[in-house]
């Protein structure tokens, strides 16, 4: 009988800071979000982190929609918003505790109010990017620098109660491993 070799699951907690500038100059929304997250590594032998955490996030400026006749109209707005997410990363390349890894998170934000102007109180917030990680060679700490996509929609389709808006980003990041 062959033995089957067991695979650690390593848990932690990683606490992020995210800043993102608008895409479109229609959607001059600028957005600040902190997270904090706790997840699962498998030990070496697979690449993929998988976590589930909340974001916290603060979202400000103005967007620009037609009115019924056609012409611009502006709206200057701003909302706090509270959400569940999951976040996904994969790892396959560590060099000298060094790596670079596409990831993934995506989740509901619940907002203060109705946000953007026309939209809704709640959104999908989606960011696809990569962030480059270096873990403290023998401690319990990692550090990461994120570049970041982000969408925003209610996913109410491409209609006027759905003033999506997009930006690009960086964040930092700290990983508390808990072995």
């Amino acid at each position: 009988m062959v033995a089957q070799s067991k695979i650690d699951v390593i848990p932690k907690w990683d606490f992020g800071i995210e800043y993102y500038t608008p895409l479109d100059n229609d959607r001059d929304i600028q957005t600040i979000s902190f997270n904090v997250l706790y997840g699962w590594e498998r030990d070496v032998k697979s690449p993929f982190t998988f976590s589930t955490g909340i974001t916290l996030t603060r979202a400000w400026g103005s967007i620009t929609q037609l009115d019924d006749t056609f012409n611009p109209v502006e709206f200057e707005n701003s909302a706090s918003g509270l959400g569940p997410i999951l976040y996904l990363k994969y790892e396959p390349f560590n060099q000298n505790g060094w790596s670079l890894a596409p990831d993934f998170l995506g989740g509901i934000i619940f907002y203060s109010e109705k946000f953007p102007a026309g939209g809704d109180i709640y959104n999908f917030m989606w960011r696809l990017g990569g962030v480059l990680t270096y873990k403290v060679h023998e401690s319990n700490y990692a550090t990461g620098l994120s570049f970041r996509w982000m969408h925003v929609s209610n996913g109410q389709g491409i209609t006027p109660k759905n003033p999506s808006y997009e930006g690009l980003g960086i964040g930092i990041s700290l990983t508390k491993y808990l072995k």
